[in-house]
């Protein structure tokens, strides 16, 4: 499959995606319901964050999203990919590259100087390829520690 960039249309995400959002999330192996979905939208339609989409012909076929994190030592934001999956039958076609393109310059209007992104050891052969191919670079580690579910006393 060639991708027609001139079908391709990037733009923010709406409240209407919830469903098509839910089905790419799928596709990461994550579950989502249309509800939890739309709570994440509502979350993300702030001033520091954005979630765009792509489509051809009217169907999501593709999102990413940012949010912009207030540096405590630099007046500079960092931005930070949280999520990001392009379906199945559009992979490999340029789709990635243009979601990433348009959010960099996103990114760019809301104070960030740098982009960061994780992404699972399990997927090296494909998302870790793909970020390092437009030009992120792997430059420090990550220490997660897990906290209960619920708040604490």
């Amino acid at each position: 499959m060639t991708l027609d960039r001139e079908q391709l249309v990037i733009r923010s995400a709406t409240g209407e995606d919830a469903g098509e959002l839910c089905r790419l999330i799928d596709q990461l192996g994550y579950e989502q319901t249309g509800a939890g979905m739309s709570a994440c939208l509502n979350a993300y339609d702030s001033q520091g964050s954005v979630v765009l989409v792509a489509e051809i012909e009217g169907r999501v076929i593709g999102f990413i999203s940012l949010h912009a994190i207030p540096l405590f030592h630099t007046p500079d934001n960092l931005g930070r990919i949280t999520a990001m999956c392009v379906a199945s039958g559009y992979r490999r076609v340029g789709v990635g590259g243009e979601l990433l393109r348009a959010l960099e310059k996103e990114a760019n209007r809301m104070g960030c100087s740098r982009i960061e992104v994780s992404s699972g050891d399990r997927r090296e052969s494909d998302a870790h390829l793909f970020y390092q191919k437009h030009g992120y670079g792997l430059e420090s580690r990550r220490f997660i520690k897990h906290l209960s579910s619920g708040p604490t006393d």
